[in-house]
């Protein structure tokens, strides 16, 4: 079974990824998304018309306090389902070694072969997210450990950007083929990894905090358009990225997408209920709740 994992910090563009993937690989796969927060957005977004197999493993992070559920959930589809592929998508705050490094132990068992792995940035923020040093090994260790790195976003900035970015990321990765892509769509190299276990892991700490609401109420389309321009203001704190699905006051449903200060949304078939989750460091939660219950 090859393993395919896509990685990426916080709304580069993970799910859109595995969501192309999934165009052009039939059937005989498995995905395995994994969140941060307390409830999962993105397994509803990617089955959406997919026919696969799908394991979800929100509240954690499977490099390190899901790590065993990670393995447990390998094990599971390869005894199961055996798939001729498993797409993994991490958090946005995990890192590929951490994946790696679990799955190490039942690699010739369970006959596990590791594709090259995909990292994506997001052009609009990467230069200000390194450079500010908040990261700090979280983005060394994402970075050293992808073969292709997608570029993603890259129409929304300039193409001396685009160089700076793809110069900033030689720093990190010397051998990592780069591909500059809008909303990830690229034919991807198919590649195996041929480093074995030979990989860069870096331990670290991070203290990103989440709020996550599920509820069946229904919500005024202005007020999440109101609550979305306060974040990108501060008003809360710092929060980096936003995501949900939720119902409208007009009986639809519309999934709302926020990362660093740019937000849209869409419109969404029915489901059941409305999820929202935030994600920043020691952002005002109950502020932001109750704004969000007024």
């Amino acid at each position: 079974m090859k393993i395919k994992i896509i990685s990426g910090f916080l709304g580069a563009g993970k799910t859109t990824c595995v969501k192309n993937v999934l165009k052009t690989a039939g059937s005989d796969m498995a995905v395995i998304i994994n969140e941060f927060g307390d409830i999962g957005i993105d397994a509803e977004l990617v089955s959406r018309g997919d026919i696969v197999d799908m394991v979800e493993l929100p509240s954690g992070c499977i490099c390190c306090t899901l790590a065993n559920d990670l393995v447990s959930a390998v094990k599971e589809i390869k005894t199961k389902y055996n798939p001729s592929r498993l797409v993994i998508e991490p958090s946005g705050l995990a890192v590929p070694s951490g994946i790696l490094e679990a799955l190490e132990p039942i690699k010739e068992e369970f006959e596990l072969e590791f594709e090259g792995i995909i990292g994506i940035i997001d052009a609009d923020s990467f230069l200000a997210n390194v450079h500010s040093g908040l990261f700090g090994d979280f983005y060394t260790d994402q970075l050293a450990n992808s073969d292709i790195i997608l570029i993603n976003k890259a129409d929304l900035v300039k193409e001396n950007t685009i160089r700076a970015i793809e110069e900033e990321l030689r720093k990190y990765n010397n051998h990592a083929i780069l591909i500059n892509t809008v909303n990830c769509e690229t034919d991807l190299p198919e590649l195996l990894r041929d480093h074995g276990s030979d990989y860069l892991h870096l331990h670290f700490d991070h203290d990103f905090d989440s709020l996550a609401l599920t509820t069946d109420r229904e919500y005024e389309p202005d007020l999440m358009r109101e609550v979305l321009q306060e974040i990108k203001e501060g008003k809360y704190g710092t929060i980096y990225r936003a995501k949900g699905i939720y119902r409208t006051t007009g009986g639809k449903f519309e999934k709302l997408d926020y990362v660093q200060g740019n937000f849209d949304f869409e419109e969404f078939p029915e489901c059941q209920g409305s999820k929202i989750i935030f994600i920043g460091k020691d952002f005002d939660r109950a502020a932001l709740e109750e704004r969000l219950s007024g």
